[in-house]
């Protein structure tokens, strides 16, 4: 079954498009999460309080759960089936991991509130990067650091491909799949330059900006000075 596209991008999941995602994309995706472990973990202080923006049905706030035992994490998403999945599959993780209804545009915190803030394959959703990315900066303690990824706008064909033969969807569905996240996905997102574009705005020490080796995903990352 491929993804059904968004129409608008900026649209809040629904229901299906939340189980579709998590159920044939999502295991493609996570193949990328090396990034986490070499650009956040690292930067991460001992018990960090961590802000997953668009948190999904929180596959990688799973995973950083996971590698981090002492860190404790706020996913937010403005999707409440997607909000509802992530609580689900994080229900025995107790008081250390929680989601909220919340927008990248508008985050209802005070400066410098947490030590590392990460999104995954969400800003594509925003609907403004820019005023997104200042937001999640903002809220970013000094040293602390930031990683953001998503589709790549300006993919190879060879790398979306080969990423798409991860779904978890028949293979005779392929080329729809594909045809779909070459036009509706990343056709939507943001190129590597945008994305040297948008990172060169932002207040950042250690900044990196690249695509994900062999997978059709860029990344900005980056620590606020000190």
């Amino acid at each position: 079954m491929p993804m059904a596209p968004f129409d608008p991008i900026t649209a809040i999941y629904t229901p299906a498009h939340a189980w579709m995602y998590e159920t044939i994309v999502a295991p493609a995706v996570y193949r990328s999460r090396h990034v986490i472990d070499e650009y956040f973990l690292p930067h991460l202080p001992p018990n960090a309080r961590i802000l997953d923006v668009g948190s999904g049905g929180a596959l990688f706030t799973n995973y950083i759960a996971d590698q981090r035992p002492d860190v404790h994490i706020l996913g937010l998403d403005l999707s409440e089936a997607q909000i509802k999945r992530a609580t689900k599959r994080m229900r025995h993780y107790g008081d250390r991991v929680r989601f909220d209804v919340g927008d990248a545009t508008r985050l209802d915190f005070p400066d410098q509130t947490f030590d590392g803030v990460i999104s995954y394959g969400s800003i594509k959703h925003w609907s403004s990067r820019e005023a997104g990315l200042a937001e999640c900066v903002r809220v970013l303690k000094p040293g602390g650091p930031l990683l953001i990824t998503d589709a790549d706008r300006s993919t190879s064909f060879e790398d979306a491909e080969k990423f798409v033969e991860n779904y978890k969807a028949p293979r005779v569905l392929g080329s729809i799949n594909l045809a779909i996240f070459h036009t509706w996905i990343a056709g939507r997102s943001i190129s590597l330059d945008e994305a040297r574009d948008l990172a060169s705005r932002l207040d950042l020490v250690d900044e990196h900006v690249s695509r994900i080796t062999e997978m059709p995903l860029v990344m900005i990352s980056g620590r606020r000075p000190a």
